[in-house]
């Protein structure tokens, strides 16, 4: 099974619409929400509507940590790491009334003592940029993705890809649209990264 995930980062109030528009495609994706700021980058944050988060939930989208204020974990202290990784998951899990098993470091940027850390906490941690891109190989705390921007460009890699997963942000609804025709065309799966992950693993 080759499989594709949308993933929405820093978590706007504008991803509800994009999960129930999803939702009406019978597409799940997975959002990592930041949980101590009611706004980043001059925009809304589901925060301050947290009974959105509870209906993206029930409507099958994975609930996932991107920590409390979005700072980059690599510049702070073991102590302020733990706290940002730790504090999210249990307001997530307290609002989405579900386990947060997921968590995309912010900026992509991690390290190996991020990584310790992480691990008492989530199953996964989700990066950006260059890093591991294709998931050739699968690191559940190094998992790669990329932006829209590229799906044009790598129709060969990805007809091979075993696991395709889009980082977005502020994109909106027909460009989310687009893609997911694009994927689909390819034959791919559409389901969940902690879903994508648990198969991927499995085929092993």
């Amino acid at each position: 099974m080759r499989y594709a995930v949308l993933t929405f980062d820093d978590g706007y109030i504008e991803h509800y619409e994009i999960a129930k528009m999803l939702y009406k495609m019978d597409i799940v994706a997975t959002f990592f929400i930041i949980t101590g700021l009611t706004q980043y980058r001059g925009r809304r944050l589901l925060t301050t509507r947290p009974e959105l988060i509870r209906e993206m939930a029930d409507m099958g989208h994975e609930i996932g940590s991107h920590t409390v204020s979005h700072r980059d974990l690599t510049e702070l202290s073991i102590e302020e790491v733990e706290r940002e990784v730790s504090e999210s998951k249990r307001k997530l899990e307290e609002v989405a009334k579900r386990e947060v098993g997921g968590i995309a470091y912010p900026y992509g940027s991690f390290n190996d003592v991020v990584v310790e850390v992480v691990k008492r906490y989530y199953a996964y941690g989700r990066t950006m940029g260059r890093v591991n891109r294709w998931n050739d190989a699968i690191n559940p705390y190094a998992i790669g993705s990329m932006g829209i921007r590229h799906l044009p460009k790598v129709p060969l890699k990805l007809k091979r890809a075993r696991m395709v997963v889009l980082a977005m942000h502020q994109e909106k609804p027909p460009v989310v649209k687009t893609a997911v025709f694009f994927l689909r065309a390819l034959g791919l799966r559409f389901t969940t990264l902690e879903k994508a992950l648990r198969g991927a693993w499995s085929a092993e």
